[in-house]
């Protein structure tokens, strides 16, 4: 995939479970010119056990300038949304950023530190997230709020 500039795949309504999240996030990462990347994991049984090594794996697209990610109506706890943030924060020069989380079961415990990590792209004109459905309590909101505080841009 050396070539690829734009990837969209849709994976929504299937029986995923998030097991090999992390391998698909390494194998997207090698993709080195890749700009847009579209991905709708929506309606799966993903639990968030493997997203921090996803998001990781995301950060290796350095090239990439739009993300747009959809991991509505699943099983995600949360537990792993700040390593997430930090390995989707490596996307230096990511300007658009949408991801989509309503359904699941985020508590916000890593609220803060996923903003935190997210406010490592500085790039950033256009930030869309949706957190609606959760578990989500004020206790963390103004870490987070910090966070992405670094978007400089927004």
């Amino acid at each position: 995939c050396s070539q690829l500039t734009r990837l969209d795949l849709n994976f929504s309504g299937n029986q995923i479970t998030g097991d090999h999240l992390g391998a698909i996030g390494e194998g997207i990462g090698r993709c080195s010119q890749l700009t847009s990347l579209d991905l709708n994991f929506s309606n799966n049984q993903i639990t968030g056990d493997h997203l921090g090594a996803f998001g990781v794996g995301i950060g290796g697209c350095n090239q990439l300038t739009s993300l747009d990610l959809n991991f509505s109506i699943n099983k995600i706890t949360g537990d792993h949304l700040g390593a997430f943030g930090v390995g989707i924060g490596g996307c230096s020069q990511l300007t658009r950023l949408d991801l989509n989380f309503s359904g699941n079961q985020i508590t916000g415990d890593h609220l803060g530190a996923f903003g935190v990590g997210i406010g490592g792209c500085s790039q950033l004109t256009r930030l869309e997230l949706d957190f609606s459905g959760n578990r989500i309590t004020r206790d963390h909101l103004g870490t987070f709020g910090d966070g992405i505080g670094g978007c400089s841009q927004l």
